[in-house]
Formats: structure tokens, sequence, C-alpha cells
């Protein structure tokens, strides 16, 4: 590798290149040795030869977003609100109508405190309705074809349902046997709503203690 003397001579983005043993770079002029003073070439295909061979962070979480499927409305919205990778999806049967300009905010103060509760970082989990909001025209789609869509697009493998009719099409979406999907069915908001702080937290307990493995 030559003396140790030639590494001070290296531009700071492949030292690290060096420091593992590498000892050529394979660019466009041809083979070049590491203990000779590099420079970075200004062609475009060799602006990243220097960097670390770790993708970085931002990158990797926004790629599965870079094709996104067409959706109507609502989801269309809530999908252009991501930022980071969801690793849960929350969803019950108002959800649409809550999104949709006509929130109860009832039902809002709710989620904000079950969400605070639970205590999983921003961006965490997904608000993805399983139907469409009251008195939309659907269309030729399938508002649980459209669910379905979200939750292989943004690579979810755990589904919260609050109330016994969203549980029952996701089970049908995602077959608990496939084991693609761990659904977690939790009361209906409704009979969220009157409960005490105390009894929220034990109606919420397996949401709390869910590992997002």
């Amino acid at each position: 590798m030559g003396s140790l003397a030639t590494f001070v001579d290296l531009p700071e983005q492949l030292r690290p290149w060096a420091d593992a043993g590498l000892t050529h770079l394979l660019v466009p002029g041809g083979l070049r040795e590491t203990s000779a003073p590099l420079q970075p070439s200004a062609q475009p295909e060799d602006r990243h030869a220097g960097a670390p061979p770790t993708v970085p962070a931002a990158t990797t979480e926004h790629a599965p977003f870079a094709q996104a499927p067409i959706w109507p409305e609502p989801w269309k919205t809530l999908a252009g609100r991501v930022r980071t990778a969801p690793r849960v999806i929350i969803t019950y049967a108002a959800l649409a109508d809550d999104v949709s300009g006509a929130a109860d905010p009832a039902r809002r103060r709710l989620f904000q405190t079950m969400l605070a509760y639970i205590g999983w970082p921003a961006g965490t989990a997904l608000f993805w309705p399983i139907s469409f909001p009251s008195g939309a025209e659907p269309g030729a789609r399938f508002a649980s074809d459209i669910f379905a869509q979200g939750v292989e697009h943004f690579g979810i493998r755990h589904v919260l349902c609050f109330g016994p009719g969203p549980a029952d099409r996701v089970r049908t979406l995602f077959p608990e046997e496939a084991k693609r999907v761990q659904l977690l069915e939790l009361p209906d908001p409704s009979a969220l709503l009157p409960l005490l702080p105390h009894e929220l937290h034990i109606a919420l307990a397996r949401a709390k203690a869910l590992r997002l493995a």
C-alpha cells in the first residue's frame, strides 16, 4: 500500500476506502493506486466514487414511495403527506369521513390521546381508510383494493383495526395463515370514547406492547 505518509495526500472522501485496505479504484481513466494522490473526477459518473459504501438513510427511506400508484381521494392526499416509511397502518370505519373534511372532533382528540399514550415516533403510523367517504362515488374501484395497495406499497406488516367490521375485511385481504400482515383488532372508537384514562390504557395495552419488527 505504500508508506503511511501517502495517506496524508488522500482526499477525505477517499480515506475510508484506503483505511479499509483498498489499493485500486476502477475509474474511467483506468486503474490508479491509492498510494498516489487521487483527485475526484469531474465526470458525472465518478462524483460518488469516494462515498462510503452505506446508502444514506434518507435515500432508503423514500425509495419505496418513488413509484406510487394513482390513488383517488382521500388516499392520494394521505399518501402525499408521507415523509418517512410508516410501520403501521391504522384504520376504522369512519376514517374516510374524518380525513375528508368531516372529522369528528371527539374522535380526533381520542386518537391524539391514544397515539400519545402508545408513544411511537412521529411518522410510524399511517391512517389509511378501508372504505370510501360517505356519499362518494367509488367508480370502478373497490376501497378494500385501494387499502390493500397501500399496505403493499408502503411495506406494512402491522395493521391496527378499530372495530370488528374493518378487521374482518383486513382478514379477508390478508389471511392470518399467510403471515404477511399482523392484524391487531381493537374496539371501535365509539366504544373507546367514554372510557376513563386508565380504562383506555388497558384497552390499548396490546397496541403499546406491539414490537415493530
